[in-house]
């Protein structure tokens, strides 16, 4: 299997085949190669495509960097993606995820011009990688490690509930709120046992 660098590789090489072979004068967004490979980092553009064919997580700071990258650009990753390593994908079902992609991570950079303060407080709080577990465990059931549960309970049960609400309204919103919330409620109370429990602390 091609390694993370091989993959971004291959994918720029094939946006600059593509978008070189296409490209019009009435194409609207920053779609030159240039501007694309300048925008579309390694990290994100891993990022896009685990959450586009492996239903992977997209971190908001990748989201704010799609959008940036532009439409022309991101539609372009899709198909040649779709066409040079995943062939045998369901090709409407791959669209219609890359659509939803889009729209969740258009959604994210709108939010930032409407975060309110404690909003903006509580995420920059949240690590990117606790972040990720915590919502995961929330929408998808997976387990938060006890190092992630210990900052949560730091950051305390305010601020979890905020980022909880702000995730499932810019998000999720297709799921149901209630449930969502529920869920968070069970995470924090689990992340607070962790916490509480001196097997989860260091040894001296």
């Amino acid at each position: 299997m091609a390694g993370p660098s091989r993959y971004h590789l291959l994918v720029i090489f094939l946006l600059q085949v593509t978008l070189n072979a296409f490209a019009t004068p009435t194409l609207e967004g920053p779609a030159n190669i240039k501007d694309c490979e300048r925008q579309f980092t390694e990290k994100c553009g891993i990022e896009v495509g685990n959450g586009i064919f492996n239903n992977g997580f997209l971190s908001d700071d990748c989201c704010r960097d799609l959008v940036k990258l532009g439409k022309p650009c991101h539609d372009t990753f899709l198909n040649t993606s779709l066409a040079a390593r995943h062939p045998s994908a369901n090709k409407a079902q791959t669209l219609a995820k890359g659509e939803k992609i889009w729209t969740e991570c258009v959604a994210i950079d709108n939010s930032d011009k409407h975060e309110t303060k404690p909003v903006k407080e509580c995420l920059e709080k949240f690590l990117p990688t606790c972040g990720e577990q915590i919502e995961k465990s929330i929408y998808q059931g997976t387990v938060v490690t006890d190092a992630c549960c210990r900052d949560l309970v730091s950051w305390g049960k305010s601020c979890h509930d905020i980022i909880t609400e702000r995730n499932h309204d810019v998000r999720h919103p297709s799921v149901n709120k209630a449930q969502a919330l529920a869920s968070s409620g069970k995470v924090w109370n689990l992340c607070a046992a962790i916490s509480r429990s001196p097997a989860s602390f260091p040894l001296n």
